[in-house]
């Protein structure tokens, strides 16, 4: 198993997350990012210390579709749509969709983690610490951290936390 962390770094007036490896080295930076069709506040980018980019944006919602929330993924040569899974999204967090024909599940487990399945195989958790507000990547070891699957895990761990927050203010409103 290989483990990342999020660390905040601020450089030169410009505000991003690093991801680090167990070395304290990054392998790469999150900021925010710009898509068309995708809300603003809700779309992320990540580039890798070897220059690859990839952004994640929540693609806007209509009134029908409230309950589906549909993300988008661009990197330099591929687009993918990633989208939750009906029916599901009312109980805990599950998000599907396709790489090179192969599937790709991210979803919450029932310890609140969130754990990230590529082609039926368990590839890595993300875990987050409330007391100490670290947050870690427990990676398998064969899982590059400059490819698209590890990009993609770490961009849709913000639209985890934005589901944990709407959910949770749901639950408020209906006690």
């Amino acid at each position: 198993m290989k483990q990342y962390q999020f660390k905040l770094s601020v450089d030169s007036n410009r505000k991003s997350v690093a991801i680090e490896n167990d070395h304290d080295e990054p392998v790469g930076y999150i900021e925010k990012g710009v898509l068309r069709n995708c809300e603003k506040r809700n779309t992320y980018s990540y580039t890798s210390t070897r220059g690859e980019s990839l952004t994640l944006g929540l693609k806007k919602r209509k009134f029908r579709d409230m309950n589906i929330s549909k993300y988008i993924i661009i990197s330099d040569d591929t687009e993918l749509v990633f989208k939750e899974r009906p029916g599901t999204s009312l109980l805990h967090f599950r998000v599907d969709g396709r790489i090179d024909d192969q599937f790709m599940s991210i979803e919450e487990n029932w310890s609140g983690d969130m754990e990230v399945y590529f082609h039926g195989d368990h590839i890595a958790t993300v875990k987050e610490d409330v007391a100490s507000t670290e947050t870690l990547i427990l990676a398998d070891s064969q899982l590059d951290d400059h490819s698209l699957k590890f990009g993609i895990l770490v961009l849709m761990y913000f639209m985890f936390k934005l589901y944990k927050r709407e959910s949770w203010d749901v639950a408020n409103l209906l006690a």
